[in-house]
This record gives structure tokens, sequence and C-alpha cells, in this order.
């Protein structure tokens, strides 16, 4: 347990990160992508030794003819992201038993080591198999991944990788799938479905035979292969040569699971402040949703990731585990080399950190283009379009945006989320909105969402005099299928409701109420990021629970206010993953004057709670004074205790501070009961001896002698005139009372 006192209060400012994140999120280019998510099966296929083929290189297939992998016998499905960035195909330990790998025979005794972006696992490579994929657009039936196994297509004689159980990837859809055939990513297909109790979100992907082109898509970026004639065969796994010594069967316990070598890289330009890297060949990963320059590369462009305080900071997760904050910058454009139409696209967030080549060992790839780049657009990756007489090079096909942007245009200070008259184009929001709440009147704005609602994405800003404020009201979720992103001047509350979201991030704005936020997509667990605005459970005394993780970082604010020892008498947070707490923590007494909430020392508030790992670290705090506090972590709880009360004779509130705030409680206290009383002299009596303890102690503080400020003359003529009032009025109830 790590125990941290606080005695005063410690004061500091929020800091705000520069406009440029205002003007990113209109721009179009999110702070995280899609994650292309694929249903996959398993079956016995595969070549033994004795084929007239040679056994150990995969073989395209069209639909399963073989045996389903399972405890029974018929066809199950598994979620798998679609992972380009991955040499092998991979299924977690959870999948591993539903396809009952070691009951089936197909369990390996050879383990491989894999490394990517956050460190090295060791995996099982198991026996040749046979591995069906198609999107979850093709999904039939009562079961949320039930598909018609005849719309499926795959591979067999494939080694795949099964995942330690502390693994944090999702199933994989590796390179070797990928490299065989056109793949189209359809972003005008969203789907959006629940499945294990978690929001699944993903473009629908079919799959067709290399060569298929762009599909009516004129923009293509050329691919670069490496090394290109890694793409030209079938993949194969390394099958044991120890069999070969012993006699055994050479498909049994491969050494290497079936693996390309090699990725895809599309060439593009950074430019920053006057600064332009030239082209360069950056490594394409469907599995990763967010673009990645190398450290030395971001320097070039005037970000160096080592001095320079960060705009941003990003988890990411990876083969190793997870990376807590990878520093993140804002380049001012990126050009993407393409034919048919030009791809330029502005302030570009990217993240600094070296990844290893996967095309040559060793070393570190210039940078990865993510799937934020391409948000919103139709895709089309085709290794291979000449062989079906196209004539054109491996190619990446891009789509013009197919999502619309609607903006808040309702002229009244509140107004209801599903009126058309609301936007700036008639409709009711649906998936393929990308929608921005900003004000349109001075003031203050209200959207009000009072139903179900789903959106592509929801920007919510404003500035310091106009703000806009979207309110989600009970028994209402509103669902993203992208990110929720809330800017200076923006608010997000809720008033009892739901969000449920990729990813929420909080750029400056703030994010109040009570009620459920979800972030994450199926298997990949997502964030709720307090980056540089305030994150403040209740409207009152409230509570936010939020599903996945959560991080309030340095620049961020969190704000409860305590009404109690009880449950539900104190703003709490509950998280269902892991927390970081760093930032500020200001925790302020619900209630006013006497309906005030007194702590009393021994006292316990337990403001975070979470079912995975918390980590603290809190920069200050801003704490009510007159008290000795306390700060616990106990790996899952953040504890806020009162290790005792701190005497100051004058503060009436017990506020720490002998201010004007006290006057008014001695006053109201006089000839009445109330639970902060006004005694400061312990004679038993609320009098005038009171009014004078209070005004000879003006301007302490708990823990100071000093003096901090004294009323201007004029200020205290203006206590003495209302004092003068009560007395008489005190001395006529006292007469009366005789």
């Amino acid at each position: 347990m790590v125990r941290r006192r606080w005695r005063r209060v410690v004061v500091g400012g929020a800091m705000l990160l520069c406009g440029a994140l205002h003007g990113s999120a209109q721009a179009g280019v999110p702070l995280a992508g899609f994650q292309p998510l694929v249903s996959i099966t398993l079956t016995d296929e595969f070549k033994d030794q004795n084929s007239a083929e040679t056994f150990f290189l995969a073989d395209n297939a069209g639909a399963p003819t073989g045996g389903y992998l399972s405890a029974n016998g018929s066809p199950h499905f598994e979620l798998a992201l679609l992972d380009t960035g991955a040499g092998a195909s991979l299924i977690t330990d959870r999948a591993h038993q539903a396809f009952d790998i070691d009951g089936n025979q197909f369990d390996g005794t050879v383990s491989q080591r894999l490394g990517g972006a956050t460190g090295f696992f060791e995996a099982i490579v198991s026996d040749p198999l046979g591995i069906y994929a198609t999107g979850v657009g093709q999904r039939t039936g009562s079961s949320p991944l039930a598909i018609d196994t005849t719309q499926m297509v795959g591979q067999t004689s494939v080694a795949i990788l099964s995942l330690p159980p502390e693994s944090e990837l999702p199933s994989v859809l590796g390179l070797p799938f990928a490299s065989q055939r056109s793949t189209l990513i359809h972003a005008d297909q969203p789907q959006i479905f629940r499945m294990d109790d978690r929001t699944v979100r993903t473009p629908n992907i079919t799959f067709d035979e290399l060569g298929a082109g762009g599909t009516g898509i004129t923009r293509r970026a050329p691919i670069i292969l490496k090394p290109s004639d890694q793409f030209l065969q079938p993949p194969p796994y390394i099958f044991n040569f120890e069999n070969i010594l012993g006699g055994e069967d050479l498909t049994e316990n491969p050494s290497a699971p079936t693996l390309t070598q090699g990725g895809l890289f599309l060439k593009a330009d950074f430019r920053n402040d006057g600064t332009a890297l030239g082209l360069q060949d950056f490594f394409f990963d469907t599995g990763a949703d967010v673009t990645v320059l190398s450290e030395l590369n971001m320097a070039l462009l005037g970000h160096d990731p080592v001095l320079d305080t960060p705009d941003f900071t990003i988890p990411i997760t990876g083969s190793g585990g997870t990376l807590a904050a990878v520093p993140g910058f804002y380049i001012d454009e990126i050009r993407v080399a393409t034919i048919g139409g030009t791809l330029i696209l502005t302030n570009v967030p990217a993240i600094a950190l070296d990844v290893t080549d996967p095309s040559s060992a060793g070393n570190i790839v210039p940078g990865i283009l993510g799937t934020n780049l391409f948000a919103g657009r139709n895709l089309v990756i085709d290794p291979n379009p000449s062989i079906g007489g196209g004539g054109v090079g491996p190619s990446l096909f891009i789509s013009d945006p197919v999502t619309t942007s609607h903006v808040w245009a309702a002229t009244t200070a509140t107004a209801d989320w599903h009126t058309p008259n609301s936007w700036n184009a008639a409709g009711i929001p649906d998936v393929m909105w990308a929608v921005t709440v900003s004000p349109v009147i001075a003031g203050a704005q209200t959207a009000t969402v009072a139903a179900d609602s789903t959106v592509w994405s929801l920007n919510v800003a404003g500035n310091a005099n106009d703000t806009a404020k979207v309110v989600v009201e009970n028994g209402a979720t509103l669902t993203t299928f992208s990110g929720i992103e809330v800017l200076d001047g923006g608010q997000l509350h809720l008033s009892g409701g739901n969000l449920d979201a990729q990813y929420v991030e909080n750029l400056g704005g703030k994010i109040s109420g009570s009620g459920q936020i979800e972030v994450g997509n199926g298997p990949i667990v997502g964030q709720l990021e307090n980056r540089a605005g305030t994150i403040a459970p209740g409207d009152g005394i409230g509570s936010l629970r939020i599903i996945g993780g959560f991080a309030n970082r340095v620049d961020g604010i969190l704000e409860f206010e305590l009404g109690g020892t009880a449950e539900g008498t104190y703003d709490t947070i509950v998280v269902d993953g892991s927390a970081v707490i760093e930032g500020e923590l200001h925790v302020s007494l619900f209630g006013l004057g006497a309906d005030a909430f007194v702590p009393q020392s021994g006292d316990q508030f337990t403001l975070i709670s979470a079912s995975g790992a918390i980590v603290e670290d809190l920069d200050s705090l801003t704490l009510p004074l007159g008290y000795n506090w306390a700060v616990e972590s106990d790996g899952q709880n953040l504890l806020l205790l009162v290790e005792s009360t701190a005497s100051l004779k004058g503060d009436y509130n017990h506020n720490g501070i002998v201010d004007a705030a006290d006057y008014t409680v001695w006053k109201d206290s006089i000839g009445s009961q109330v639970k902060l009383d006004a005694d400061g002299n312990g004679n038993g009596i609320i009098d005038a001896a009171d009014y004078t303890c209070w005004k000879d102690n003006f301007g302490q503080t708990a823990g100071s002698v000093t003096v901090n400020s004294v009323p201007e003359p004029a200020a205290i003529a203006l206590l003495f005139v209302p004092f003068l009032l009560a007395r008489r009025w005190t001395t006529a109830a006292t007469a009366d009372a005789r």
C-alpha cells in the first residue's frame, strides 16, 4: 500500500493542449482508426508428407470441405483481427480451448518467440490445419458470429500459433492469408453488434481472388512488397527436421508456423514546420490503428520525443504487453503517393516509436501508416493485381470518404438530438454521420439525447464563452462506430444514460454525470483518456462506470464531491479494467452552509476502484482545508482518508480558511440548532463573542499563521451592517422568549 499525505492545498492549473488538437478533430484525422475484424473457423484439412504436392506449403481453398475443429465437430467461430503486419496467424488461449486443438490432436510441442512494438512472447506452433475467414457482415442466425461457411474462403496446410493466457492480443488473421487474396474493406458497411457482453464494431470485410483490382475505386497507392519473392509463392511452415531422424510424421510438431516474412509498404512524405522527410517507404499495417514515426524521423520534423512535451500520449498494446504512454505529436501534413487522385492529409496525429522492420530484422521502419489515415474510406488491398491482367502492380485502392459530416445547427439554448432541424442537413443521425456539436449562438447550447442513437463519430467543442454540451438522458445509449472527442468548450454529460464508443478522448473539455461509458471493440479493450480536460462524476453526488481502460494524464483534472462516508453519498468512478491516475485531484465538500458535509477523523472514501490494476502518480491535489488528508492506493482502489482535523478558530464551515463564508454560517446559527455550529469560544452559546473570534482570525488558513488577506475598510463596514441587523433581531427574539 502506497500512502501519500497531503496537509495543504497544492494549487495548479490544468495545462491545455495547443490549438492543433481542435483543428485536428475538424480536419477529420482521428487519433485512432478502424480495427478490421473477421470471423474465422478451423478445420482438419492438411496435406500429409506422402502428398503429391509439397506438404508444407499452404493452399488456397474455397469453402471448407473437411471436419471442423471444436469439441462437438460443428463449426466454431472466433473474431480475429485482420492484421497485414502479422507474419503468422494467431489464436487466443480461449480460442485454443474452444477449437479443442488438444482434443483434436492438432496441438504442437514447439514454441515460437515472436516480437513486435512492445516486446516478445512465446507461442505454441500447431500442427497444420485449415483456416477459413470472412467478414462479420456475412453472419447469420441467432449466434452473433454464426456464418454460412459456404461464404468463407481459406487456406489449408497452415500452422498457426496459440497465444499464452497472459497475452493481451486478440486472435489474428495474418499476412500469410492476406498476401494470397485481394482484401476489400467496406467502410460503407459498418458492423455494430453485441457479443460476449462487448460491442463489436468493424467495417465489413470480403475476400476476392488476386487481380480483382479496385472494384470501381480510381485512386490507388502502389504497394512495395518487401521482400517481393515471399509474396509470389504459397507461404510455408517449417517442419521439424528432428522428425526425419526419428522416422516420425513430418506433419507433426512443426518447428515454425506458416510465415510470410516481410510486409506491405507505401511511399509517403511527412512535412512539419517547413521540413519534409521526402518520400520514404512506410509500413502499411491494418493491425495498427495509429500512425507511427520512428523517433529519429519525429525529431527531424521538429518534435524530439525525449526532450519535448508531447501533444498527447497513447497506450499501445502489442505482443509484449502494453506501453502505457507513448508520446505523440501533430504533424502538419502527410502526402501519400497515389495515382488517380491526390491524398494529402493535414494536422495528422502520430506517435514516436521505433518498430522492428518485418522485412529486415535488426532494423526499424521509418514509420507505420495506421488505419486512422484511412478512416471512413473503402479500401482494397491487392498484393498482385497484375495476375488478373490489369497491368498494374500491387496496390492499395483508396476511395473518397463514405461518411457524411453533420454539424449542430439548432438556434435555441436546448434542442433535441433526434430533431432534423437540429442539424445543418435534414435527417436523423445514423451510423454514417460524422457529427460535430459546437455552439451556433452565443452562450451555452445543449443537445439532448433522449433515445438510443448511433453515429459514426462525435466531436464536441466550443470556446471559453460559448460552450456546447451533449446530454445523454436516463435509459438512452449514444453509440459511435469510431470514437468520441471532447475539446475545449465541449461538455459531455450523462444524466443516467450510456456512452458506447471505440474510444473516448477528453482533450480539454468536461465529461460529467452519472451513467456508464463503454470503450473498446469486441476483444480489443478501449480506453477513456482524459488528456487535458476534466472528469467530474455526478451532478451533485453520482458515479461513473467505465467498462474498459481509464487514464487520467498529467494535464487532466479529476473532480469529486464528498457528501458523506456511506456508499452513494460521495462521487465515485468504477472501472471494469485498469486505470492510470496522474494529473490533478480536486475534492470539495458537498452542500452549503448548515447542510455542508463535515468530515471526521478516520473517515475514508474510495474515489476510484478498478477490477484491474490502478497505477497512481498524482501530481497535485486541491483538497478541503482544515484537515490532514492521506491518499492511498492499494493497487485496485484510490482511497482518500481524513487522518485528523485541523482546528482553526473562526473557521465555522471547516474549509480551512476564515473568510466571509464563515460569517454567514455564524449569522445563520444564532438562535438555531444547526449541523455546523459557530461556537468559536466553546461556551455553548452562539453570540457576539463568536463574531469577535471570526473577526480576529479573518484571513487565517489551516496550518498557517499568516493572514493572506484582510478586508478593506469598506468591506468591513459592509459586514458590520448585517451584523447589527442580526443583533437587533436576536435581542428581540430573546425578549419574546422571556
